[in-house]
């Protein structure tokens, strides 16, 4: 069984607005925080919403998904999230209408959109990130390794 990381998300949050802080909120649970100490919670051990009613909810899958991968060091979540833009998606359908087919009108506008959204979760998990000591960074470590980077 893969043990899920304990983090001060709310040291995390400095710079982050109230929107996208509730997006990185939701991947975080405080079940099994011994004594529920301010600012700690633990990684989600499977993703926030089982089934996606708004683009918000769609998103923080998406960023779950990529919090697990970077963080947690073995297990289930070991695995490179090759599928996870599709959580991006379910979120932008939300939003913005369902995806056109490849040759309808404004299928390319409607990939970018798609690529636009997900680049600024990228952002937005990497500014969290970068409040985290290095040792925190397991899943970055252990694909370093792999890939003889580190």
């Amino acid at each position: 069984m893969t043990t899920m990381p304990i983090i001060n998300v709310s040291a995390c949050l400095n710079d982050i607005n109230d929107g996208a802080a509730r997006i990185i909120c939701a991947a975080f649970t405080d079940r099994g925080v011994k004594g529920k100490q301010d600012g700690l919670r633990k990684l989600r051990s499977s993703k926030p919403f089982k089934r996606v009613e708004t683009a918000e909810q769609g998103y923080a899958n998406y960023v779950w998904r990529m919090l697990c991968f970077d963080l947690v060091g073995s297990g289930k979540h070991a695995c490179m999230p090759v599928c996870a833009e599709f959580e991006v998606w379910d979120g932008y359908e939300l939003e913005f209408g369902r995806k056109p087919k490849y040759d309808e009108p404004g299928y390319d506008e409607w990939k970018q959109g798609v690529r636009t959204v997900r680049e600024s979760l990228d952002d937005l998990i990497k500014r969290f990130e970068s409040n985290l000591p290095p040792e925190a960074m397991k899943g970055i470590i252990r694909w370093g390794r792999a890939l003889g980077m580190i």
